[in-house]
């Protein structure tokens, strides 16, 4: 219990980072137009901070549509099986994707490193920053992929 409430403050809080994205990201786009169309002086930094902004909120808010399970997902098969069946399946998609997202999560760190001498033309932020998004959804998404599936699983067995 203590790790689903630990669990759900996390994702408690990347909703809200993921609002807070989303409503600056706005307000970089708003402004963007109002300087471009209404000034007509368009400002250089709000295009690339609008970009930056919704490649963290896409990222950050895959790993919290994991933890509402609002990834879409093939459940034809799977509720036309047995209950060992059903375990079965969840034990394949979710080691398969364990597989790919430790892939992920280790490979970016490298890439991350790599970038951090790099920087953003505008905001000249290091792009090593932009890209720590990576890791940090992944790590979210895996987090919240363990406990759907463990839910999953004991809801099968309890069927």
């Amino acid at each position: 219990m203590v790790v689903k409430n630990v669990i759900d403050t996390i994702n408690k809080t990347v909703k809200w980072v993921v609002i807070i994205l989303f409503f600056l990201m706005v307000i970089a786009v708003f402004l963007q137009v109002i300087f471009r169309f209404i000034v007509d002086q368009p400002l250089a930094w709000t295009e690339e901070l609008s970009r930056y902004l919704l490649i963290w909120l896409t990222f950050l808010g895959t790993g919290y549509g994991m933890s509402m399970k609002a990834h879409p997902s093939i459940e034809f098969l799977y509720e036309k099986v047995g209950n060992t069946m059903k375990k079965g399946f969840i034990i394949l998609s979710t080691a398969l994707i364990l597989f790919f997202f430790w892939q992920i999560i280790v490979n970016s760190f490298e890439f991350i490193g790599r970038s951090m001498t790099q920087t953003s033309p505008v905001l000249q932020l290091p792009m090593g920053l932009v890209y720590t998004v990576i890791p940090i959804s992944s790590v979210l998404f895996v987090i919240n992929l363990l406990q759907v599936s463990v839910a999953e699983w004991r809801r099968g067995a309890s069927q």
